[in-house]
């Protein structure tokens, strides 16, 4: 079995992100929030995660956050939903940034569905 090398992996999850101008990038923003989730986790599990910066991924999020409703969208401009809410609340955890949440609102919206 082959060793697993890891530096291309990271490159690779990386480099999806940067393309946000091609077709599929445009047809599938929408699910931005969940590939988020799981390129972070990815990079996570490879003990990488610092080759992003947390600060720049959790300002997006917020971006995508539902003040009225408590909920997050796929993307910006997006309407909330359940999945979408799932991965953001994920992704805050892996960063250990629960602390910018309402975690009153996010649970009721939660809750509500």
């Amino acid at each position: 079995m082959e060793d697993l090398v890891v530096e291309k992996h990271v490159k690779y999850i990386l480099s999806v992100e940067k393309k946000k101008d091609d077709f599929e990038s445009l047809v599938l923003e929408h699910l931005r929030m969940n590939g988020a989730y799981w390129g972070l986790t990815t990079l996570d599990l490879l003990h990488k995660l610092g080759a992003v910066d947390p600060d720049e991924v959790v300002s997006w999020m917020m971006e995508c956050y539902h003040q009225d409703c408590g909920g997050f969208g796929g993307n910006i401009g997006h309407d909330p939903h359940l999945l979408y809410t799932l991965s953001a609340v994920q992704v805050l955890a892996l960063f250990d940034r629960l602390d910018v949440l309402d975690i009153e609102k996010v649970s009721d919206c939660i809750l509500r569905r």
